[in-house]
């Protein structure tokens, strides 16, 4: 016979539960958001803070760390000992006078603007470009909303696969905030197909290369985003709650290579700014990527993220260099040579761990799909910079990946062999290394 437990101890049980929901969730909808400096004295000390289950808003590794924080949040910073500086306090309203002045994004890309000018595109170009829609946000599985996540092949034959010709995969906008993302992968589409019937160069990337390029994975959030609420980082999955503070998945901890490895560089909690999801590729979203990846030969692909001015590239799980490591930084010498971007991965303590990310899986995962290249590269110093901004952003990541795009048609022995002081030439300036090494 079962003993029944008691209503008192279970009423105790389902209160404790509560409370651990409630305080571990941090901050909630409708509280003011700050960005806040915290000095770290060893990369060591980012674990901590993960730990906390803080917003980091930079991938790098160097101190002070950029967090976003609540009132509470901040006081508990202090209350244990950190050393903290307010930055920006109140981002919303910074988001609203510097970054929304329109009510539309300002010079930004809306979903709608990019859909339309990527459709322009695609109809003044019909020779090498092609829109294709290769899935849905999620709230369109949902009947909620209707954005696609889309995609421009650019090649001279964009209706074929070529098996001999490299493919290149180029992705913005995993992360709902970080909208300077959606732009660099949208001036990419510009010059390869304005610049196609004008430049040598150009044109024999466009015929010798399948590049594909998504601007916008994450449509739904960053639709969220415009609406007014700028350090939105997730999908809009609901996760089955009406609380905004317990919605969301964070794309770029669902695919599924090392996913849920540990519970620091992703979460098991929904109210978290990192949560993983229910189980591999659980979202939408990163299905599209999954599906697009196992059904081409990609060779290189480029996350853009902001930010913090790296190159970044696996393993990002664990603090180890992969089998190919001398290929990965000399990709990042190669991208980082104009714009003196900072490269390195988990172990060089330029970049926190992290798992179920895009580039561990374009690279890990070798059963499915063919091993890819990837790489993330974090674009300036704040989540939204100014306007003006937008077109130096651009201009210091714009050659580099070009030059990604060239290195992916030369092949593994190219990179393996390459004499890198006859092909930096054409670079100026000097890359910045990893500074802890």
């Amino acid at each position: 016979m079962k003993k029944q437990m008691p209503k008192l101890i279970l009423l105790t049980g389902l209160f404790c539960l509560l409370m651990v929901i409630g305080t571990s969730s941090g901050s909630f909808a409708g509280e003011r958001k700050m960005l806040v400096g915290v000095e770290i004295d060893d990369p060591s000390d980012i674990l901590k803070l993960q730990q906390m289950d803080m917003d980091i808003a930079t991938e790098g590794a160097l101190s002070p760390i950029q967090v976003v924080v609540s009132d509470a949040e901040l006081a508990k910073l202090r209350e244990e000992g950190w050393q903290v500086n307010i930055l920006i306090d109140d981002l919303v309203r910074n988001f609203e006078e510097n970054i929304n002045i329109d009510g539309n994004l300002g010079n930004y890309h809306t979903y709608d603007e990019m859909l339309q000018e990527m459709q322009q595109v695609a109809a003044m170009y019909p020779d090498i470009a092609r829109l294709i829609d290769i899935g849905d946000g999620w709230e369109k599985t949902e009947g909620l909303a209707d954005r696609d996540i889309w995609a421009m092949k650019i090649s001279d034959t964009p209706d074929l696969e070529e098996p001999e010709e490299a493919d290149v995969l180029i992705v913005g906008c995993h992360h709902a905030r970080e909208i300077v993302t959606v732009e660099i992968p949208l001036a990419i589409i510009r010059t390869l197909t304005k610049l196609y019937s004008q430049n040598p160069r150009v044109k024999s990337l466009v015929d010798n290369r399948e590049i594909w390029v998504v601007p916008m994975l994450n449509p739904d959030g960053h639709a969220y985003v415009a609406g007014g609420n700028p350090m939105w980082r997730k999908n809009r999955n609901t996760n089955g709650y009406s609380n905004p503070s317990y919605q969301g998945v964070d794309l770029n901890r669902n695919y599924g290579f090392m996913w849920g490895y540990n519970n620091s560089g992703s979460s098991p909690y929904p109210w978290s700014e990192t949560y993983r999801g229910t189980a591999p590729f659980s979202e939408p979203e990163a299905q599209a990527i999954r599906n697009l990846a196992e059904n081409h030969d990609f060779v290189i692909s480029l996350s853009y993220h902001s930010y913090g001015r790296l190159f970044l590239f696996p393993w990002g799980y664990i603090d180890e260099d992969t089998e190919d490591h001398p290929i990965f930084e000399k990709l990042g010498r190669i991208y980082s040579r104009r714009n003196g971007y900072i490269y390195g991965n988990a172990k060089d303590n330029i970049i926190y761990n992290t798992n179920g990310d895009f580039d561990d899986w374009m690279y890990g995962e070798q059963t499915t799909k063919n091993k890819v290249f990837g790489a993330t590269i974090e674009v300036g110093d704040t989540f939204q910079p100014p306007q003006s901004e937008i077109p130096e952003l651009i201009r210091e990541n714009l050659k580099p990946a070009l030059w990604m795009v060239h290195v992916a048609g030369k092949g593994q022995d190219y990179l393996d062999n390459v004499s890198w002081a006859g092909e930096s030439r054409a670079f100026k300036g000097r890359a910045k290394s990893n500074p802890y090494k």
